[in-house]
């Protein structure tokens, strides 16, 4: 189904892919087989695709994402609920979330985003857009701030805030963060003007950059004291 003018529609299900490159509006909660819009979209209930949603205009959404694909948003995005999805979330645009982020396969922020919810992954997580957290990070390996490009002065000391906690399988690499909870993960590199409030925790290896700020000694754990923690961080996991 296409719509490339001004449209509007009820809610409902429909067995193919909607492309909207106009104005449109859905009232309602809608499922579709795959979604694309590049002009203006809102949406007044939840949103279910089975395939790959595609976003390059203005996207706003009342309730909830689910989806078994992928999420591509380039564009300015608000979804009032949830996002869902058991495919990879990337996002270079604006993006506003009012609840858990959940993607299987990964998440990828370069642009600027405020999440007022948890960020969940069974893959990679990399954020090196000016983003705001207001929750827990949980993926294998977490990147953030790791390759991102500031002018000479630097705009800010902090360009990304977690207003929770931040654990790793693997891996965790922060520069420029500021974290209020813990940090945990097996490897772990703290880099310049990185400031935790919380405890910091890894199991083989880690190093702090002279130019971060730990409010507590790092401590080092077992890795069955590590697999523990991760059991009991999916027990939040439902897809």
């Amino acid at each position: 189904m296409r719509i490339s003018g001004s449209g509007k529609l009820s809610g409902g299900k429909i067995d193919e892919e909607l492309h909207t490159s106009g104005s449109t509006r859905i009232e309602g909660d809608f499922e579709c087989n795959g979604f694309k819009s590049s002009g203006s979209f809102r949406g007044s209930g939840n949103l279910t695709v089975h395939g790959d949603i595609r976003s390059s205009g203005s996207f706003r959404l009342e309730g909830s994402i689910h989806g078994d694909g992928d999420i591509g948003s380039s564009g300015s995005t608000r979804v009032e609920g949830e996002i869902s999805i058991q495919g990879y979330f990337k996002s270079s645009g604006s993006l506003r979330v009012g609840d858990n982020i959940k993607a299987l396969e990964g998440l990828n922020f370069s642009g600027s985003s405020n999440i007022r919810g948890n960020i969940i992954s069974e893959r990679g997580i990399l954020i090196s857009g000016s983003t705001t957290i207001y929750g827990d990070i949980n993926g294998v390996v977490i990147d953030i701030g790791v390759g991102r490009v500031l002018g000479s002065r630097g705009a800010f000391k902090h360009p990304i805030k977690v207003y929770g906690n931040v654990f790793a399988t693997k891996s965790v690499n922060l520069v420029k963060t500021f974290v209020e909870g813990d940090v945990k993960g097996r490897n772990v590199i703290i880099e310049r003007n990185t400031e935790i409030l919380g405890r910091v925790y890894y199991v083989d290896t880690i190093e702090i950059n002279e130019k971060s700020i730990l409010n507590h000694d790092p401590i080092q754990i077992s890795a069955e004291e590590l697999d523990s923690s991760e059991n009991v961080n999916k027990q939040d996991i439902k897809y």
